[in-house]
């Protein structure tokens, strides 16, 4: 449920009034067009069309807004979702421009910010900043704040964080699939986050694992219900989950349900990122009837891939296609912010559990022997976006990036692919 503070969620002022004034456009202008990546895009020559596909590891053609919103669900008074929003702002590229290869701007995870101001007017709008931890944020590279959304109607990816997480655990993710065109949902789930955890407060896993389910459904139900200002945004048709960790096991189950959880018929597409899945019975595996993207570190001890990821996808009889890619030397974390986040809390005066927490995890995540964190997080980008603007959105240009050919883009990666 979304709506004023006293009955249940609270929109921003200004992603309400873009909303709005989205949906009033809408209703003046027709119904959506097929494709939210389609509309607006200014082609050379000064037409309008439909854009070549972007590569998938390379910024879309639309600027990344960003939000704070709260949701909360109705069958669970109290339960209150903090919830990130990333968003597709009005169009980046205000005319023809040709992006050079990746390879000459290796410091820049997107070479976006390369160009001039001029074909990407976000300056004006305030850089998006994360929170860490009480007091410490850190600035986004990409998305801004207030940023107007693009017109369309575009797919809901929702993302589930690790256990003693945030919800700005992959941020760069986030980023990257709102400038492909999917408005992306991100909650805490409340006794799970990094704080709580360091706090003393985190809840029974057992308790978390259908708690976890519940939250992801609500933020759906939120941004999908007919009376929401927020549905406008959004089509309820094409609704993806990705999840870290434990979100992976949230996702990977999400639409045959877990433990007390009920299915959720709404998710068309599942990915899990270095997923905790080891706990999920073989039949439940075997139910799953939905697209699925694994991704899973060689090096990683927390979700060994073997047991996890390896096991899932040899378990997922049912879906069709599912895919697996395994990175060479990737930790647990290395799918996360955490290096940027460990930077963050250096010399910062912070809880002392989230300091440890932070800094132990970066001293073996963001240095050889493990796989350099920001080719991880490109990795990680390119099979994702491909993935879901495929299996979302239908586009089957993308075919062409899932394939072992493809793959050797990546060679410290292994890909598999069946169903």
């Amino acid at each position: 449920m979304v709506g004023s503070a006293g009955s249940g969620a609270v929109v921003p002022r200004a992603l309400l009034v873009a909303a709005l004034l989205l949906g009033l456009l809408l209703c003046l202008s027709g119904p959506p067009s097929a494709g939210p990546a389609r509309a607006g895009v200014v082609l050379a020559g000064g037409s309008t069309g439909v854009a070549p596909p972007a590569a998938p590891d390379e910024p879309g053609p639309f600027t990344a807004g960003y939000q704070t919103l709260t949701v909360s669900d109705p069958g669970r008074p109290g339960r209150l979702l903090t919830t990130s929003v990333w968003y597709p702002g009005a169009p980046a590229r205000l005319g023809p421009v040709a992006l050079p290869p990746a390879a000459q701007y290796p410091a820049a995870r997107y070479p976006v910010a390369q160009y001039p101001a001029a074909r990407y007017p976000v300056a004006r709008y305030p850089v998006a900043r994360y929170p860490v931890a009480p007091g410490v944020d850190v600035s986004s590279a990409l998305a801004h704040e207030e940023i107007p959304v693009a017109p369309g109607r575009f797919p809901l990816v929702v993302v589930s964080h690790g256990s003693a997480g945030s919800r700005v655990q992959l941020a760069y993710l986030a980023e990257a699939l709102a400038t492909h065109g999917f408005v992306v949902a991100a909650p805490d789930h409340p006794g799970d986050t990094m704080i709580e955890a360091a706090e003393g407060r985190q809840a029974p896993l057992v308790e978390l694992a259908s708690d976890r389910l519940l939250d992801v459904s609500a933020v759906i139900s939120a941004f999908t219900k007919p009376d929401c200002p927020l549905s406008r945004m959004v089509r309820a048709d094409e609704v993806g989950v990705v999840g870290f960790s434990f979100g992976g096991l949230t996702s990977a189950v999400s639409t045959v349900g877990f433990l007390r959880a009920p299915a959720d018929p709404r998710v068309r597409a599942v990915v899990g990122i270095a997923p905790a899945t080891e706990v999920v019975p073989e039949r439940e595996l075997d139910r799953v009837r939905v697209p699925v993207l694994l991704v899973g570190g060689s090096d990683d001890l927390a979700a060994p891939v073997e047991r996890n990821a390896g096991r899932t996808f040899d378990g997922l009889h049912g879906a069709h296609p599912r895919y697996l890619v395994t990175v060479t030397g990737g930790m647990h974390n290395s799918f996360t912010e955490i290096c940027a986040q460990a930077a963050a809390v250096r010399d910062r005066p912070v809880p002392e559990g989230v300091r440890v927490r932070l800094e132990v995890t970066a001293e073996v995540t963001c240095r050889p022997p493990a796989v350099d964190i920001d080719r991880a997080h490109r990795l990680t980008t390119y099979y994702t976006v491909a993935f879901l603007e495929r299996r979302l959105l239908g586009a089957t240009t993308y075919d062409s990036f899932l394939t072992p050919a493809a793959a050797r883009r990546f060679p410290e990666a292994l890909f598999h692919a069946a169903g």
